[in-house]
């Protein structure tokens, strides 16, 4: 996600790799689309699962552009729909219908449990190439569910009663992980599509930019909701008030993420051959890969870590905090999405520098304190939670967009036609997301036997210790136990992370007084003219 204008003539690649015009047409015609992270490294090594009969990277010129144009306005209403429904929506829907502190937890390990879907969905993938198709049914299903989802467990409630009050939430997390299937069905399909339609050369800046893009429309969607949770769902408002809102947000995010799926069908799309190796094999293909295994392994820690931070931290906004819903729309997602407008570039420089493992050990390191940070969130200060949404989110980007185009480098078509297969990517997500679906329930169960828990630490300004404290601390420990697999994923032209981090410091330095110092550069300016002016009518 690389920031600022970047044109064909600002960009340099590494000397061993030379530049077509393809590219540089494609990257001037689409100036607006490029993504900060790395150039992939070749896949010799990596066993293919298919051929590329005639892939849609060999597109040129106009068609190209036109391509990765309509990849990155789709993700404009994208972000609005993933943004208007996150977060505190979500949150208060469900607290409304009566979840417990388990359930939450299973509500957070439900997009893990649909993304096991993901290893069948690869082996239809490979066995019929279509994977255009499949992603589209996917993605309409995952966005059309959005409707059920808003309506069905609401009107259990209206007009059943609270006796149906057990009929809703089973209804509401059966839809949910429907939902979540549909997403995960067609994200395989997605990346390897994906892999093969944008240029490997400007791969990694042009994902980063179409995902720096989103934030501007992302941002006023999550803003839009909190007002209207405000708004409308204040103290004293009723059950009936509270669900009717949050089901009129879920319902217009649907509609606008339909239209991001329905601009994919203007993406050229050109299906793989069929694999021809036996399923078991093709399978097993990604596990013979020793450094993909402990990548693997290396991020099944850490999303078992992670898995439960999203529902819980928002939910201890409300609960706990009682925050207003634009303050944790506030916390949860735009605090977060303007740190990622700001080091999107300077991640996508530093790995395309120094690689993708140490931009993971870095961003790994950073977000162990940011996960203990929350423990100290019972002081009743709310300030605390902008700066740790700042700095989780500066971190975690760094891991996100690494371990994004790893997976993505292994999916793909190299140079001499070989490809990766989308068995890379389901195997992947599989291990990931049986770890994330056991931290979601392994949270839930934790604050589930915790409720009624309370530690007095003895420190004046923070008050008694409850279970939201304990998941927190657990998960940054757990955090750093991700770094001991992460230290044996080999890569070949690695720079020292020590490298990486005077780099990333070196260039916030830049940035935070590049933009302190602007209006004083812009007075000078004015100044300067001023002076100029006067000189030429004396």
């Amino acid at each position: 996600m690389i920031g600022g204008r970047i044109s064909s003539r600002a960009i340099r690649f590494r000397p061993k790799i030379h530049q077509q015009t393809a590219i540089r047409d494609c990257l001037t015609g689409a100036a607006a689309y490029n993504r900060a992270t790395y150039l992939t490294e070749r896949m010799s090594q990596v066993p293919a699962l298919s051929q590329v009969s005639s892939a849609p990277a060999d597109l040129k010129g106009p068609p190209l552009r036109r391509a990765m144009s309509y990849v990155t306005i789709a993700w404009l209403f994208g972000a609005f729909w993933m943004h208007a429904q996150a977060g505190a929506p979500l949150t208060m829907f469900a607290k409304t219908l009566g979840l417990s502190n388990f359930e939450f937890g299973l509500l957070a390990a439900m997009p893990f449990m649909a993304a096991l879907l993901s290893l069948p969905a690869s082996v239809l993938i490979d066995r019929t190439g279509h994977r255009k198709g499949i992603f589209m049914v996917a993605l309409y299903l995952n966005r059309l569910l959005w409707i059920p989802i808003a309506l069905v467990p609401m009107w259990i409630v209206l007009y059943g009663g609270e006796n149906h009050a057990p009929w809703a939430i089973f209804a509401f997390l059966a839809f949910f992980f429907l939902m979540h299937a549909g997403q995960c069905v067609g994200g395989p399909a997605w990346i390897s599509w994906m892999a093969d339609v944008i240029p490997d050369r400007v791969r990694g800046r042009y994902f980063a930019r179409r995902r720096q893009l989103g934030i501007f429309t992302g941002i006023p969607a999550a803003l839009l909701a909190g007002w209207a949770l405000d708004r409308y769902c204040g103290h004293g408002q009723s059950e009936r008030t509270i669900l009717i809102t949050c089901s009129v947000i879920f319902i217009v995010a649907a509609a606008v993420g339909l239209v991001d799926v329905f601009l994919f069908h203007f993406v050229p799309h050109r299906p793989v051959m069929k694999a021809k190796q036996p399923v078991i094999q093709m399978l097993l293909h990604p596990l013979k890969n020793r450094r993909f295994v402990w990548f693997s392994a290396c991020t099944a820690i850490l999303w078992f870590a992670v898995a439960g931070q999203g529902q819980f931290v928002s939910k201890f906004l409300i609960d706990h905090l009682k925050i207003s819903s634009t303050q944790v729309q506030m916390i949860v997602l735009v605090v977060p999405l303007l740190t990622q407008l700001v080091v999107l570039p300077i991640w996508g420089r530093a790995i395309d520098r120094y690689g993708k493992k140490p931009a993971m050990m870095t961003g790994m390191l950073g977000i162990v304190p940011v996960g203990a940070g929350w423990c100290l969130m019972n002081s009743g200060h709310v300030w605390p939670g902008y700066l740790l949404a700042s700095c989780g989110a500066a971190f975690w980007t760094g891991v996100e967009v690494a371990n994004f185009n790893m997976v993505l480098e292994l999916s793909g078509t190299d140079a001499d036609g070989n490809h990766g297969g989308t068995a890379y990517v389901a195997i992947n997500l599989v291990i990931v997301n049986i770890a994330g679906m056991a931290g979601g329930i392994f949270y839930g169960s934790i604050a589930e036997a915790l409720t009624d828990f309370q530690w007095v630490s003895g420190i004046a300004w923070l008050a008694p210790m409850s279970f939201y404290e304990v998941l927190f601390a657990v998960s940054a420990v757990l955090r750093l136990a991700a770094f001991l697999p992460l230290l044996r994923v080999h890569e070949p032209e690695a720079r020292p992370t020590f490298d990486l981090m005077r780099f990333m410091a070196g260039n916030l330095y830049n940035n935070v007084a590049g933009a302190v110092l602007l209006p004083v550069r812009l007075i000078r300016r004015d100044t300067g003219e001023d002076e100029a002016e006067s000189s030429k009518h004396e």
